[in-house]
């Protein structure tokens, strides 16, 4: 009898049963067969915290409840800088989403054909009506007439956060929107005059210190550009289709110089140094903490207004939102002149996805009634649909608004704002174009340079950019068929080069036996090696010789990728200028300090394991984490190492003598933000590692005999003559290999830059490495960076060759030489 008392009877014995398993399982598979099968989609977003609650919490799960038969599942990739990198790297893998949400960078997939057109869905789909939505972010979403984003708001930054209580000490009304500025103040207009306010507002110690500013704003660029556009300037010639780079007009240099002077010579606004250092905040904080009157940004900002804004808190202050001013001098004749870069994001369906009517479904909702209605109740984002962003209680405060969503009450000036946007240029070769017209701007900021001297060199660098660019669009196709005959050339000559000392050799039966034995062995390393070392390899070699960004066919470029790095490229030769100087810096201190603190650390005494232990874990901790501590060390008015220089009243000769040399008189080494001191910061900050190399050098001091110190001893030899002639010698393998390595490791510094100053200031800390890898995945050139990436390779070849032949300098212990 079968275990547990059944009978065994498995339906053979009876007839009724196994029918009526049959039955059973037939209408299993017919209910299966007709049951609609479920789709799954992949929702990619950037939303911080409280617009990603309202999507994973209200909006996906309501679309899910109205299509039942369709599951989505929500990923966030809340790093806006690499949000876009990651959506074409996506594409490129075959590993894309379905939904994306996207803005004006769009055209960095949809004219690689990641971006289905939207235009083909709305025109099917009863009840939609694309005119329903603000024609200026339409549009910008737009390519040659083809709308590949389905828009969910548009942002303004031409809006100004105003604190009514500072309003209220000043004696001076709250702005309505109809105030103006011009490029000097106009006492006359009073409040209608945007540095007259700015003046009556600031507050300041009788020695001058600000205690209040007027202004602040989310980045510096929003005032330049606003100032800038309003006069008619713009980037480029063509938002669509670049052919001129325009920042050295006139009007453009004008706008940035005074919102440089706004800083610097006013006084109205904290400097970004100021904020980064002394203060520690960020423009919305001090507006939120009373110590700036105005903050201009986006509506965006709302969510986390609220939150340290609530009525009935001890931090609470009345506040509300207005119209930038516009741009007023008298040969306007009181119309309005403003313009204002605007943001605004949208959904996009991918081009891989294998569900495109369902991922139209989703991208209608997300960018629809529902999704806007519950965003814009928050306080996140202002509706693309034109009537949801005049409608009360949606986007404006309605009678039944709760007392916390009131806030802020004139929300109306985001719609009337909308006349006025100007959208930043929306072409795929934008974004690398702006990374060279930007650059230095940060010695503008600090007022260390002139707008025209930073933009006019700016012009020249970015206009060069743009050229090369459109030439590379004319290319031909790369030649595949050639280019395979070349990797089996150079897989070949590796072959031959491997197998030739076994030509003509004869084998015997066992040692053939044994050979095939061996390589079953190791033919798991051999396909490893060719899959992920050797391929790649020789694909990258290849493509030096393209233009390619791994999507797009690649196109054949010849020697052009490296006659660009050598002759066009600004920041090739500045890049490699930074990363020997750091190597120069770098290396012989680390080789030093490591070898002083091995000698200190190998000394016999109490708890020496301990201190052992203790220099050397910085060297495993995260490279990240390292440099957020050290970015805080660095810092100028708070900094530990500003802290020992200048003492605590800022009265110590050192740091005086730094003051002198790098910085203006009374005021501290902005080690970071300096261009003369950034690259130094970091080579203090590699001396951080000196554990990984204390280890190598303590295990050659060990390795030393004893019985040589004995016999110098005896010979009556002191300290230093033994370590001239015992210890030294007894360590230059040890010194050779720590060179040959630390070169190596320097040449590829890339955390500390990255994480810490992003290459800047003025491209002083851009190491080699970074600047491959913003060709690689900012600007997704591979080719080019692949051609880069062979000049490092021949570079670290060449000084690893240099520094094997100076070999004989090296004592090896029972070497004939």
């Amino acid at each position: 009898m079968p275990l547990g008392g059944d009978d065994g009877d498995d339906g053979r014995g009876n007839p009724m049963k196994g029918l009526l398993k049959a039955i059973a399982i037939a209408g299993l598979a017919l209910f299966a067969a007709l049951a609609p099968a479920q789709v799954r989609l992949r929702l990619s977003v950037w939303d911080g915290d409280e617009a990603l609650r309202i999507i994973r919490d209200r909006i996906v799960p309501e679309f899910e409840r109205r299509n039942p038969g369709i599951k989505v599942k929500l990923e966030n990739y809340p790093d806006y800088n690499l949000y876009h990198q990651k959506m074409l790297i996506t594409y490129a893998a075959g590993i894309a989403p379905d939904v994306v949400m996207m803005d004006l960078n769009f055209q960095r997939l949809a004219k690689r054909g990641a971006l289905l057109p939207l235009n083909t869905f709305w025109e099917k789909t009863p009840g939609f009506d694309i005119n329903d939505y603000y024609k200026e972010i339409v549009d910008s979403h737009s390519y040659k007439g083809v709308c590949y984003v389905l828009p969910r708001d548009i942002a303004p930054v031409g809006i100004i956060y105003y604190n009514k209580k500072a309003f209220d000490e000043a004696g001076i009304p709250y702005p309505d929107g109809t105030w103006t500025w011009d490029f000097q103040e106009r006492p006359e207009l009073r409040e209608k005059d945007f540095l007259w306010v700015c003046r009556q507002l600031t507050k300041k110690t009788k020695a001058g210190k600000v205690t209040r500013w007027a202004y602040s704003n989310g980045w510096p660029e929003i005032w330049a550009n606003q100032v800038a556009f309003s006069t008619g300037a713009y980037p480029v010639d063509n938002p669509e289709d670049p052919t001129k780079v325009l920042i050295n007009d006139p009007n453009y240099i004008r706008g940035y110089q005074f919102a440089s002077d706004l800083m610097n010579k006013l006084k109205y606004q904290p400097s970004v140094s100021e904020l980064t250092t002394s203060l520690m905040a960020t423009g919305q904080q001090l507006f939120v903490q009373q110590r700036a009157a105005m903050y201009q940004n986006g509506i965006w900002e709302v969510p986390n207004m609220r939150k340290m804004l609530k009525p009935g808190s001890p931090d609470f202050f009345e506040w509300d939102i207005c119209l930038a001013p516009a741009y007023g001098p008298a040969s306007t004749n009181g119309k309005r002149v403003s313009q204002t870069v605007t943001g605004g994001s949208g959904y996009g369906i991918m081009a891989s996805t294998k569900h495109p009517e369902e991922a139209w479904k989703l991208t209608q909702f997300m960018g629809g009634e529902y999704a806007m209605t519950e965003m814009a109740k928050a306080g996140i984002a202002q509706p693309a649909i034109k009537e949801l962003a005049t409608r009360p209680g949606v986007w404006c405060p309605g009678p039944e608004t709760p007392l916390e969503e009131r806030y802020p009450a004139n929300r109306i000036a985001t719609h009337q704002a909308v006349p006025f946007v100007r959208f930043a240029p929306t072409s795929d070769l934008y974004p690398e174009i702006n990374n060279l017209a930007i650059k230095g701007l940060e010695l503008l900021w600090q007022g260390k340079k002139s707008a025209k001297d930073v933009l006019t060199e700016n012009q020249k660098l970015a206009q060069d950019r743009l050229d090369t660019l459109r030439e590379e669009q004319q290319l031909a196709p790369f030649n595949w068929g050639l280019g395979g005959l070349v990797a089996l050339a150079i897989i070949g000559s590796i072959l031959f080069w491997v197998y030739k000392p076994e030509f003509g050799r004869k084998l015997t039966r066992m040692e053939t036996g044994d050979n095939r034995a061996g390589y079953r062995f190791i033919l798991p390393w051999i396909i490893g090696a060719v899959v992920f070392a050797t391929g790649p390899m020789i694909l990258s070699l290849l493509m030096a010789f393209a233009d390619w960004d791994a999507i797009r066919p690649a196109k054949f470029r010849g020697v052009q990728n490296f006659v660009e790095a050598g002759t066009r490229d600004p920041f090739f030769w500045k890049s490699l200028q930074v990363t020997f100087t750091y190597t120069f810096w770098a290396v012989p201190l680390g080789i030093i300090g490591s070898m002083l603190l091995a000698m200190l650390l190998n000394q016999k005494v109490k708890g020496v394991t301990v201190f052992r232990a203790i220099y050397y874990v910085p060297s495993i901790a995260s490279a990240v984490a390292g440099a957020l501590i050290w970015r805080r060390i660095f810092s100028k008015d708070n900094g530990l190492l500003n802290n020992l220089l200048y003492g605590p009243n800022e009265t110590w000769p050192v740091g005086k003598w730094l003051t002198s040399i790098y910085e203006k008189p009374d005021n501290m080494v902005d080690w970071l933000n300096n261009e003369q001191t950034a690259l130094p910061a970091l080579v203090i900050m590699s001396l951080w590692g000196l554990g990984s190399g204390t280890v190598i050098f303590l295990a050659g001091l060990q390795g030393i005999p004893q019985f040589y110190y004995e016999a110098a001893t005896l010979d009556g030899a002191n300290n230093w003559k033994k370590f001239r002639n015992i210890t030294w010698p007894m360590l230059t393998p040890t010194i050779f290999f720590t060179a040959v390595t630390g070169f190596i490791g320097t040449f590829q510094s890339f955390t500390q830059a990255f994480i810490m100053t992003q290459g800047g200031p003025n491209g002083s800390t851009m190491f080699y490495a970074l600047h491959l890898y913003n060709n690689a995945f900012a600007n997704v050139r591979m080719g080019y960076a692949s051609a880069l990436g062979w000049v490092l390779f021949v570079i670290i070849l060449i000084f690893t060759a240099f520094q094997f032949a100076m070999q004989r300098f090296v004592y090896y212990e029972g070497d004939s030489r």
